[in-house]
């Protein structure tokens, strides 16, 4: 690694708070080191929910390498990393029908989907822990991809890998309500959904979902701002050279 990274070199995307507030409050280095690898292979699996069981964790060569134990030593080590994850709310673990348990990463479109599968979870709550309310009221009113190929298109496989890795960073409801924006301006293109959601991760969560609308609800003039999205996107678009 002399050289750097590669070009091409591929990003695990890793939430803010773990690289914020989490990590000051995370005080073992084997317990950071088993999050980010455990983080790094539930982002491979492309999907939402996506799983690892405790087994990948043991058997991995990393995870041996980098604590510098094994066997049982081992197995007790990032049983303990991640127990503490699950405390601090980053992890949160689920029972499958075979009795198998799965680590999941604890955010919201996880939650989500979980809950629509009927499948039970467990999160240990502390003071700062976000609160999940119960299942019925967790079930969305569409799922986003079938919200995207009524109202944008066909959902190619670079769509497919866009849309999971915004649901992993965007609460569902905020993806679906940036596919109905575009497709109210017309602009059907996942740059442009991807610019609505890129405003309101800095500038907040929009009204009208806090109002308890989703996506699919009725148009608002007062408060849709998709004209304002779409002059900027030309904007953006022209300075680029595109017609």
């Amino acid at each position: 690694m002399k050289d750097g990274f590669p070009r091409g070199v591929q990003f695990t995307p890793v939430p803010d708070p773990l690289l914020a507030s989490l990590l000051e409050e995370i005080d073992s280095l084997g317990e950071l080191k088993v999050v980010l690898r455990a983080v790094h292979a539930l982002h491979k699996q492309r999907k939402v929910p996506a799983s690892i069981p405790f087994n990948e964790l043991y058997s991995d060569r990393t995870v041996a390498a980098m604590l510098g134990v094994s066997g049982d030593e081992l197995e007790r080590t990032v049983d303990t990393a991640v127990e503490s994850a699950i405390d601090r709310g980053i992890f949160l673990i689920a029972i499958s029908d075979h009795g198998n348990r799965g680590i999941y990463l604890n955010t919201e479109p996880v939650r989500r989907a979980l809950a629509r599968q009927g499948i039970d979870f467990s999160i240990k709550t502390v003071e700062t822990a976000e609160t999940w309310p119960d299942t019925e009221a967790a079930l969305p009113k569409q799922d986003a991809v079938t919200f995207y190929e009524q109202n944008i298109g066909t959902v190619t496989p670079i769509v497919a890998d866009n849309l999971h890795a915004a649901l992993e960073e965007h609460p569902e409801d905020e993806v679906r309500l940036a596919i109905r924006k575009a497709a109210e301006a017309n602009a059907r293109s996942w740059n442009y959904i991807a610019a609505i959601l890129r405003r309101w991760a800095e500038e907040g969560r929009p009204e009208e979902l806090d109002d308890g609308r989703d996506g699919t609800a009725e148009r608002d003039l007062q408060e849709d701002r998709s004209d304002q999205f779409y002059e900027e996107y030309l904007e953006r678009q022209r300075a680029r050279g595109a017609n």
